[in-house]
This record gives C-alpha cells, sequence and structure tokens, in this order.
C-alpha cells in the first residue's frame, strides 16, 4: 500500500536560516502527521554552517543548534509518521556508515520509532517510486563513488572554503551566473567588503585546481564506495537492475585539471590578464611586445569563449532530467523524484522538489504530494504558504 508521500528539498538549515523558513516547515510536518515525509537532500548545509567539522559532529550541532526542529521530526515520527532523509552534496553526513543511528541519537528516538526512520547515501525506492537529490548527475557536485563522499567536490569546496569565510551567503542560490555578473555583485551585495569576498574567490579557486586532476586521489572514495555496495543494494530493493545505476553518474570535474580550469574560467581570467598587460605595454611604449601580448590574449579569450559563455547557468536542471530518464530506461522505475536543481520540474515520469528555501517567486513554498494512479505514481505540485 503506497502511503501518504510528501517529498521537499533543499532547505539548507543553518544555524541563522530565516524564521520563516524554519517556521513554514515546522507547520508543513505538522499538517502531515502520520504521512511519509521525505527529505529529497540538503535538509541541512552542513558545509556552509559547520566547514572542517567532522560529519558526525557536523550533524549532531545541526541539530542541536535547531531545537524546534528537532522535536518537530521526533513528534512526527513518535505519532506514526516516516521520516526518509537523502543525503546531499551538503549534507553529505547522511552518507555515512550508521548515519541512520546518528539521526536516530540526535532525535533521541525509542528503538520502536527508529523503524519508521530510513536514510541513504544515494536513493530510496518504494512502489515504483526512486528518490535521489540528484548531485550525482551534476559534475561540479559529484563524487567518486556515489557511496562514498569523503573527497569535497568542486561545490562542495567554495560553500567551505570561500561562502562560510566571507558570509557570502547569497551565492548559495545563485552560483549558476558567468565570472562578471558574480564579479559586479560582489560588490554591490557587500560593499566595502566586496574586495576581501572577490580575493577569497579566487584564492579558493587556485586552491581547487592545486587539488584537481593529477593531485586529487579519487581512488579512495572509489574503494570505499564498491566496499559499500553490496550491503546497499541488497537493502534497498535487491534488484539486479539497481546496479546499472552506477554507471550513469557524472565524472567530478575535479577529476580533470583542464575542466577544473575551464568551469572556474580561469582561462578566461588569464586571456584577461594577457590583454591588460598588452595595453600596459602599448601605454609604456613597448609596441612590439604589446603586440605579442594583445595577440596572445584575444586569442585565448576567443578560444575561452568557444567553450562556451555561461558554462553553468541552466545546465544543472537539464542534466537532472536526462539523469532520470536514464534511470528510468535502466529500472522498472515509474517516477524519478529529485532535488538539487533548486528549479521545479513536472515532467512525465520526473517531478524535482525545488527548494523549499528559495522557493524562486513561487506563489508559496514548493513540494511534492504523491500518490498512486491507476497504473503508475503521482507528484502533484503543491505551494505551502505558511499557517
Amino acid at each position: 500500500m503506497f502511503p501518504r508521500t510528501i517529498a521537499l528539498g533543499d532547505l539548507h538549515l543553518v544555524k541563522e536560516t530565516p524564521r520563516a523558513v524554519v517556521d513554514d516547515f515546522i507547520s508543513l510536518v505538522k499538517a502531515n502527521a502520520g504521512s511519509r515525509i521525505v527529505i529529497a537532500g540538503d535538509l541541512f548545509d552542513l558545509s556552509a554552517d559547520h566547514p572542517g567539522t567532522s560529519k558526525q559532529e557536523a550533524l549532531r550541532r545541526a541539530f542541536e543548534s535547531l531545537p524546534e526542529v528537532q522535536v518537530c521530526l521526533r513528534q512526527h515520527l513518535d505519532q506514526a509518521g516516516e521520516l526518509w532523509l537523502l543525503a546531499g552534496n551538503h549534507d553529505s553526513a547522511l552518507a555515512e556508515v550508521g548515519a541512520e543511528e546518528m539521526v536516530g541519537t540526535a532525535l533521541s528516538l525509542a528503538p520502536e520509532t527508529r523503524r519508521r526512520l530510513r536514510t541513504s547515501p544515494w536513493f530510496l525506492r518504494d512502489e515504483g517510486v526512486h528518490f535521489e537529490h540528484g548531485h550525482l548527475f551534476d559534475p561540479d557536485n559529484a563524487t567518486d563513488h556515489p557511496l562514498a563522499a569523503d573527497l569535497r567536490s568542486l561545490g562542495v569546496r567554495f560553500v567551505e572554503d570561500f561562502i562560510a569565510p566571507t558570509g557570502a551567503f547569497r551565492y548559495l542560490n545563485a552560483n549558476d551566473g558567468t565570472p562578471l555578473k558574480l564579479l559586479v555583485s560582489a560588490f554591490t551585495w557587500y560593499k566595502w567588503r566586496g574586495p576581501y569576498v572577490v580575493f577569497k574567490y579566487f584564492d579558493t579557486a587556485f586552491r581547487a585546481v592545486l587539488s584537481s586532476g593529477p593531485f586529487r586521489n579519487g581512488g579512495t572514495d572509489q574503494e570505499l564506495g564498491r566496499a559499500r555496495e553490496a550491503d546497499f543494494f541488497a537493502n534497498n530493493v535487491d534488484d539486479p537492475s539497481l546496479r546499472a545505476l552506477l554507471s550513469l553518474v557524472a565524472r567530478p570535474t575535479m577529476s580533470s585539471l583542464p575542466e577544473t580550469l575551464s568551469r572556474l574560467y580561469l582561462d578566461r581570467v588569464a586571456a584577461t590578464c594577457a590583454l591588460m598587460g598588452g595595453i600596459g605595454l602599448f601605454a609604456a611604449g613597448k609596441r612590439k611586445e604589446a603586440q605579442w601580448l594583445l595577440g596572445l590574449g584575444g586569442l585565448a579569450m576567443g578560444l575561452s569563449w568557444a567553450l562556451g559563455h555561461d558554462r553553468y547557468g541552466g545546465s544543472v536542471p537539464e542534466r537532472l532530467r536526462e539523469g532520470a530518464q536514464a534511470i528510468r530506461a535502466v529500472t522498472p522505475t515509474k517516477l524519478v523524484v529529485m532535488g538539487h536543481a533548486h528549479r521545479e520540474a513536472s515532467d512525465a515520469g520526473y517531478a524535482n522538489t525545488g527548494s523549499f528555501a528559495f522557493p524562486r517567486g513561487a506563489p508559496g513554498r514548493p513540494y511534492l504530494e504523491l500518490s498512486k494512479g491507476a497504473s503508475t505514481p503521482i507528484a502533484e505540485r503543491r505551494y505551502w504558504a505558511g499557517t
């Protein structure tokens, strides 16, 4: 019997989360007592709130910093409700071995209540519905193996090393712009702190480059992930077709040095520096040297633009949509539900929760209500406007 199911995602809860987000989440949970609530990843933003902290400790602190959420989830489970928590790229503590026990302890659940709690480092399935966060289809946030996340992805690295230290949290929901747009926004949003924000961006970018490609030990995550495969697939519907999902995930951007340089637009930065240097040499009367440098800068800029003016914006929602189609092609899945993109989607066989915390001008905070149709599960779009 398919239970009444509510799916939402990307709350990105931190200590400083606006009160309205927390209150709306709590009121939604209370309004759906006894139902199955699926959080499709990034319930917390551990990367922003607890950078450098061990994952288990970060998860404990996250619950303790929001006691009203802690109480609400415990009461939901005590009152016969179910809670499914999927690991996202920003709360990868839920991908750790023993995460379910960690959450049960954090919520002070009785043994009989813990049976209604489920966590997963990757996906959960029921009655033809496949739930996962979706970051594994995004190269900037994919891991070297779906069941291991010890190495930081490019996206998590920027949250921990750039956003958390600078307090530039507006970039959490505005990371899909071009370099010039993001550079200007640093001064528009952060005024006198703009130069520091820009410096930390480039500091993080160059450190990421020095940790990518041949400098990245992705083999460690692959070994850890492979060691967990047998138990994971046995515990999450022992279906041989599910192993085919291992071949669908994206290769992490940081596994390639050229791709990391390209994604961070550092080729365009180098081209701009060359052009500015050429102008400087021309002004200094060194015309021959200026011509060479301007020529190299112009060629480099042309090649950079040939690689794409915008190398990120709009690509993630499409990658997730294609990923959902691939999941349905290799497994008996009828409906795929994801989060991560922060953009709602409702297609045949695929639905994206959108971001509950960042509704992007929607009439309320987006979530999904799932039900069993005549031949296939149905995901109906809902908006929560609070109580």
